[in-house]
Parts: structure tokens; C-alpha cells; sequence
């Protein structure tokens, strides 16, 4: 295997978006250093050439840039950054922007004004309907008296979702909240205002896990698309508002309109890096409607790969000097799971009447990539185990063994 000069930092990202990118990269001759305010399972990863935990350096701007000074002296050719979550693409993009990362780092991020368009979701529905593409429909609330106006209007249930995700889901451990009722959602809206976290009002788009597809790229420095991959979402967890736990690989071919909306918005922004988009059809008028973009590695930043294009790399390739071309040719219909949270969906499927035993059997055909498992890297596996088991035990003192954990 060859050896690659140049190495890769990781800024954040968790566990398992974490040992994807290390994977996608260590795999394939390159030093990867892991950087986060905590220790995960990716820091088990053989590929993880070395970890560093860095207290509040995800939250607080100047921890980082002292800390990528203090590395510079450590590493001996030009290093590759790549975000692993909002928080750390902002700040990478500001230190991009201000010239400060000098000729020891490359950040594979675009400028802060995109960032913060993709990362800040009022300012991304208000950037898609200049493009006029199709999104749910939003409510921004400017007042407590706007609130009361806007709550009488509104069909309900609705979802309050936050404007920035980070310091909301640190607070609530969740993407949002689901108001059923007026008074829920006045009692919301006081919640999250107390903790002076922007929230807005987004309709739910009807429909089953399965009427969302996402798409996946990398962006060069022209922002032009080097690699496009498909998927659709086949099961998720927590119910409606949770992340995928079970996904198919789907031909690019089949859902080329939302291919066509990405390429030709993210080409306008001027985008810059690997990037998941989602869209859900909206069974209401058969359109989709553009829900969100992670500017960054994600969740299943390893499926792509194990179907046959690893975008990650293709970045690192390209951001070191390399040629390549564009590539959409890849493996359909492989799948990738999330055992855990697929498990705790499907039982909640079982109960509602949604799930059979063979249909259950029958999904778990073709599965060729697990979140944490990989036969060559299997600590993190094992590390994965244990910390659910810790995870599963202080749950159950805290709740009396409740077994709704499931639930």
C-alpha cells in the first residue's frame, strides 16, 4: 500500500462519523489524527495514528487555533483538516478566511458566509427560496407576540427546530421538538428561550423513513461535483425526526432531479468539500423538498465507500495536487446499519402493527456496512459494546429498569 506524505486531522464528528473518515483515509496510507473534547470509540481505531483530547476546543475559537500552532511544531508536511461537526467547520472556515492557517494546514471547507448559510437553517430556506427549490414550510418567529399569531395559523402538529443545531441538541439531546397543540408549543418556545436558542416553526412533511433520500459529494475548489452517490432511507431512529439506522445504496439515475437541485445550488453558494444533502418526497404533490445539508463528513461518510467511491479520499486526493476525474458508478441496492438504533426501531415498528417478522428478516438482506464494525478494525466494535452497556446500566438505575429504553 502506499504511503501518503501528507497527513489528515480530524476535528470532531463522534464516534461513527468519526471512524469513517478515519477509515476512508487510514485504509488508504494516510496518518490520521483525531482531535475532540472527549474520548469515542474512533480513538480504538488502528487507522487513528494518534488521538488528542483537547477540553471545549469544539466551542471556543482560540482553544483551536492554539492548538493547531502547538501541532504545527508535531507534523512536517502540509495537513489536511477535516471538520467533523458544525461547530468546527465555522470555526475552521473563519480561520480559512482571516489567512491562519498558513502553509501547515489546508481546511477542506468553504468560506464562513456558506458556512454559516448551510449550518444557520433560517438562513438556508431563505437561501433556497432565492433559488426557488422546493423546502417544508417555515415560520420564523421574530416575538413572543409573533409566536401567538403564528401559532393559531399553523396545521398541527409542527416541528420547533432550532436555527444553529449544536447548542440545542447539547441542551435537549434531540434535533427539535414536536408541538402537538398551541399550548405545547408555547411551552416550547419558553424552553428553548431560556437558554436564548433561535427556534423556528417548520411543517412536518407526511410519510414513512422511506420518503427520504439523501446525496453525497465532494465539491473541488471550482465547486464543481467530482462524485455523486444516492441512498434511501429504509428505517430511523427515534421515530420522524431521528437519523438513519438502516440505508440502501440507490442509482444516481433514480433520483436525478434532487442530483440536479445539489450540483446546481451548492455550484452557485461557490461550495467547497464533501457534503449529504437530504430531501423527503412529499406524498402531498410527489415533490421533494429539500429538509437540510450536513458541509461536512457525516454520519455514513463510510457507505459510499464500501459501494465503490470513497469521496472522502477523492477530497484528500484532490486537495493535495492529484488528478481526478468524476466518478457516479457505484454498487446499488448494498446497505448500511446502525444495529442498535435499528433494533429499537423495529421493535417500536413491531408494536405499532408496521413490522412482520419476514419483513424484518427480509430487510436485513445486504447489508455490507456496520456503523462500528469492521472486520480488519474491530476494536472499536468491541469498544462500542461497552460503552452501550454503561450506557444501558446507568439508563436503568436512573429509571428503575424501565424496559420502554427500547421504546
Amino acid at each position: 500500500m502506499r504511503k501518503f506524505r501528507n497527513p489528515a486531522i480530524l476535528l470532531g464528528g463522534g464516534s461513527i462519523t468519526g471512524l469513517g473518515v478515519i477509515r476512508n483515509l487510514g485504509k488508504n496510507g494516510v496518518d490520521v489524527y483525531y482531535v475532540s473534547e472527549q474520548k469515542d470509540e474512533t480513538i480504538f481505531s488502528k487507522y487513528c495514528k494518534k488521538y488528542f483530547i483537547i477540553p471545549n476546543i469544539e466551542h471556543d475559537i482560540e482553544v483551536l487555533r492554539s492548538f493547531l500552532a502547538r501541532l504545527e511544531k508535531e507534523i512536517h508536511s502540509c495537513a489536511l483538516i477535516f471538520p467533523g461537526s458544525d461547530l468546527f467547520c465555522l470555526n475552521l472556515s473563519y480561520l480559512k478566511d482571516k489567512k491562519e492557517m498558513g502553509n501547515s494546514y489546508y481546511a477542506i471547507v468553504p468560506s464562513k458566509e456558506i458556512v454559516e448559510i448551510l449550518v444557520n437553517k433560517k438562513k438556508f430556506y431563505q437561501s433556497l427560496d432565492k433559488h426557488k427549490i422546493l423546502h417544508p414550510l417555515i415560520h420564523s418567529i421574530e416575538s413572543f407576540v409573533d409566536l401567538k399569531k403564528i401559532s393559531k395559523e399553523v396545521n398541527y402538529p409542527v416541528y420547533l427546530r432550532p436555527s444553529v443545531s449544536p447548542i440545542f441538541r447539547e441542551k435537549f439531546l434531540k434535533k427539535g421538538f414536536v408541538a402537538r397543540s398551541e399550548e405545547e408549543l408555547m411551552k416550547y418556545y419558553m424552553l428553548a428561550s431560556k437558554y436564548n436558542i433561535d427556534v423556528m416553526i417548520q411543517e412536518i412533511i407526511p410519510g414513512p423513513a422511506e420518503n427520504l433520500f439523501g446525496i453525497n459529494c465532494y465539491f473541488d475548489k471550482d465547486s464543481n461535483p467530482r462524485g455523486f452517490f444516492a441512498y434511501q432511507r429504509l428505517r430511523e431512529w427515534p421515530h420522524r425526526f431521528g437519523n438513519s439506522s438502516l440505508m440502501e445504496s440507490i442509482s444516481i439515475s433514480d433520483v436525478s432531479s434532487i442530483r440536479e437541485t445539489t450540483a446546481n445550488y451548492l455550484h452557485s453558494l461557490r461550495y467547497h468539500g464533501i457534503m449529504d444533502a437530504e430531501f423527503k418526497k412529499d406524498p402531498r404533490d410527489g415533490n421533494f423538498k429539500f429538509l437540510e445539508v450536513n458541509a461536512r463528513s457525516w454520519w455514513q461518510n463510510s457507505f459510499p465507500t464500501k459501494c465503490g467511491i470513497n469521496l472522502v479520499f477523492m477530497a484528500y486526493l484532490d486537495a493535495i495536487g492529484y488528478k481526478i476525474g468524476y466518478v457516479e458508478n457505484y454498487e446499488v441496492g448494498v446497505k448500511w446499519i446502525c444495529f442498535f438504533d435499528d433494533l429499537r426501531s423495529s421493535i417500536k415498528m413491531f408494536k405499532d402493527g408496521d413490522m412482520t417478522v419476514w419483513k424484518w428478516l427480509s430487510s436485513l438482506r445486504r447489508i455490507n456496512d456496520w456503523a462500528y464494525f469492521s472486520m480488519d478494525d474491530p476494536l472499536p466494535w468491541i469498544a462500542s459494546q461497552l460503552f452501550l452497556l454503561s450506557s444501558i446500566l446507568s439508563y436503568g438505575r436512573a429509571h428503575k429498569y424501565e424496559a420502554n429504553f427500547f421504546l
